[in-house]
């Protein structure tokens, strides 16, 4: 007679009689310790034994091994004659369900990794561990558990996330304080968060993004709950104004890059003696890339001017909703960008000299190496002679050294970012390179002001009455971009105020957002919406 102690707790009630190795499987044969067992139905106690039968439950493994419990179980009479049931099973209920194949704690495991790494990856994982199991089986024992209980946080953020980017999305509610999903909606309209907040009325902060549908959903299911506008999207929507207001002033951003002169106007045109033929080849691929972007501008214009929404501008020519954005914020089409050279940047300094040797009948590569070494040139051999067998091949012989290219100057995104971020986090040279563009635009002197101060704002959170000063001297600045941004600021004025104020943001919604796309794409995309709502409530 074994006896099995406190390693193996779900054996309580129970008495093994004998544990035998079969081919690598360990079976355990065991029975129930009591003479007498309860009816499930009317609760009174029998001990005349109808019949007897052995029940098979798989167990977790023992030392890497299968385990298998041969139950003995007990079919006994019920003495009460008014219960419906004239028979009954015993049962043993911290060793397994009734009618499980699986013991309570192997049950218990398997659906830990059916949440954590869905089905395939789930059975891959289960195998290893010497618990085999295929993946339906892991999806029917997700499908099992019970939700988590529906609790109403105090502090709630609410955010939207993509099911099917583009076509499909959904909303994700938070509880800020506990930091875990309360639920997951199928669709971003107001009214089905309006509806969720209506069931559990309690919410005292809502927490959102400047989405005007959760916005109209807060006011109408929870309209005793303060809102909070997410301060990063605050920011975000500076700094798309700011971008919007460069773009106006690009020949100043080359001014304070220090290209004036070179990028005024039209790029020069290049004679073919002066180019290698690759790079002819670049400079023709990158005119006609041109022309199709100035055809675009004038289509884009020409739409708008008979009266085509954004929308609707976008589907026509065949661009994106941004590219429309941009193209109307400019008032002259983009310029052309000289190719860009993959591959021999490191050599750039040095073609022009290179060039030159090779005009003069010099096809020593390796003396040709060691003189631009002496010049400076601090890489492997390896690239100097690839651009050498690339004249070779295209063009023997060479009349004129070819002109450096020019480099390229900071985007308006990057200018704009530029200009939100803190004085002491930028390099020495950005902080010039500000500091001549204020000096060379007066506007953009205004906005880099106006834009350190809403920033200030933002980090410092000092309250709502600097957010009214700040609203007055933007309209009165006379940037238009500035202006729309305070117009909206201004719609969505009390949440705006209450970012100022309190320390709640959407940092921790966007982190589960972040969780929930991790579980859709490790699901590959197939698994329904409940089964992926299901997962993320029982991860969380």
């Amino acid at each position: 007679m074994l006896k099995f102690p406190v390693l193996f707790p779900h054996f309580a009630g129970l008495r093994v009689e004998r544990l035998l190795v079969l081919d690598g499987v360990v079976h355990i044969e065991a029975h129930q310790r009591a003479a007498t067992a309860h009816c499930p139905t009317c609760g009174r106690r029998s001990r005349r034994v109808h019949s007897r039968y052995t029940r098979q439950i798989t167990d977790e493994p023992l030392g890497g091994r299968p385990v298998v419990i041969h139950l003995r179980v007990r079919r006994f009479f019920c003495r009460a004659r008014a219960c419906p049931k004239q028979t009954f099973a015993e049962q043993a209920p911290a060793l397994a369900d009734r009618y499980a194949r699986r013991s309570t704690p192997l049950s218990g495991t398997l659906q830990q990794i059916g949440v954590a790494l869905g089905g395939r990856p789930g059975a891959r994982l289960s195998a290893a561990l010497h618990r085999p199991v295929s993946r339906m089986t892991l999806l029917r024992l997700i499908r099992a558990l019970p939700l988590p209980a529906p609790a109403t946080p105090r502090v709630l953020g609410v955010d939207d996330w993509a099911y099917r980017k583009g076509h499909r999305y959904g909303t994700i509610l938070v509880d800020l304080e506990q930091h875990r999903v309360v639920e997951v909606l199928d669709d971003r309209q107001a009214e089905t968060v309006a509806q969720w907040l209506q069931e559990h009325p309690g919410v005292e902060i809502i927490s959102r993004d400047r989405a005007r549908a959760y916005a109209e959903a807060a006011r109408t299911g929870a309209p005793q709950a303060v809102q909070v506008v997410d301060r990063w999207h605050l920011l975000k929507n500076l700094v798309e104004a700011l971008e919007r207001c460069l773009l106006r002033h690009g020949k100043a951003l080359k001014v304070a890059a220090g290209q004036a002169g070179t990028d005024d106007g039209p790029l020069p045109s290049y004679s073919d003696a002066a180019r290698v033929p690759w790079q002819q080849r670049a400079e023709v691929a990158s005119q006609q890339k041109h022309a199709g972007k100035v055809e675009q501008y004038e289509q884009i214009h020409a739409l708008q001017a008979a009266g085509f929404t954004k929308l609707d501008i976008a589907d026509l020519v065949g661009v994106s909703r941004p590219t429309v954005d941009r193209y109307l914020n400019l008032e002259a089409p983009p310029e052309r960008r000289r190719p860009h050279r993959t591959g021999l940047r490191v050599l750039e300094a040095f073609e022009p000299y290179l060039l030159q040797r090779w005009t003069q009948g010099c096809r020593n590569r390796s003396r040709l190496v060691r003189e631009i070494r002496a010049q400076g040139y601090q890489h492997g051999a390896s690239t100097v002679f690839r651009f050498l067998q690339r004249l070779e091949r295209d063009q023997p012989s060479l009349p004129e050294p070819m002109a450096p290219a020019k480099t390229k100057g900071p985007s308006a995104r990057h200018v704009a970012c530029l200009l939100v971020q803190r004085p002491a986090d930028l390099a020495s040279e950005e902080r010039d390179y500000l500091t001549r563009l204020g000096e060379n635009e007066p506007t953009l002197a205004t906005a880099y002001e106006l834009a350190q101060a809403f920033a200030v704002m933002v980090r410092e959170r000092p309250g709502e009455h600097r957010l009214q000063v700040w609203l007055t001297q933007a309209t009165a600045s006379g940037i238009q971009e500035l202006s729309s941004f305070s117009r909206g600021v201004a719609e969505d004025q009390a949440p705006v105020e209450a970012a100022l104020t309190l320390p709640w943001s959407n940092g921790q919604t966007e982190g589960q957002v972040n969780k929930l796309k991790l579980l859709k794409r490790s699901m590959y995309g197939r698994a329904s919406f409940e089964f992926l709502r299901r997962r993320c409530l029982l991860t969380a």
